[in-house]
């Protein structure tokens, strides 16, 4: 399936990237923007991320289905991710109180 239709990767390429990074040890995470890199790939438009960090996890969990990789090494980095996305999200819940909050003074001051 394509992943990036911008750089035309594959979920099969991202298997291949994720386990090359995984294997070299803890230091990356395999993040979008590091398995693009793995793959010498440069993010265009970012639409595709939602669904390369699918695809990473999906991944992951075929590594650690397979016993390719060490379990502690997927589990670490799985933590690490999800990590990630839970303050990917908070900054996200601050910025749309941010917002709606301005649109609340902007409504006061019209009315």
């Amino acid at each position: 399936m394509i992943i990036c239709s911008c750089n035309v990767i594959t979920d099969r390429d991202i298997d291949v990237a994720v386990s090359e990074i995984m294997s070299t040890g803890p230091v990356l995470l395999p993040t979008p923007g590091v398995v693009f890199r793995h793959l010498n790939k440069k993010m265009n438009c970012c639409r595709c991320a939602p669904i390369a960090v699918s695809a990473i996890y999906a991944a992951m969990d075929r590594l650690e289905q397979s016993t390719r990789i060490c379990p502690f090494a997927l589990a670490d980095a799985r933590a690490r991710l999800i990590r990630i996305e839970e303050r990917r999200e908070r900054r996200q819940r601050r910025i749309d109180a941010e917002i709606a909050e301005r649109r609340a003074q902007r409504r006061r001051v019209s009315a």
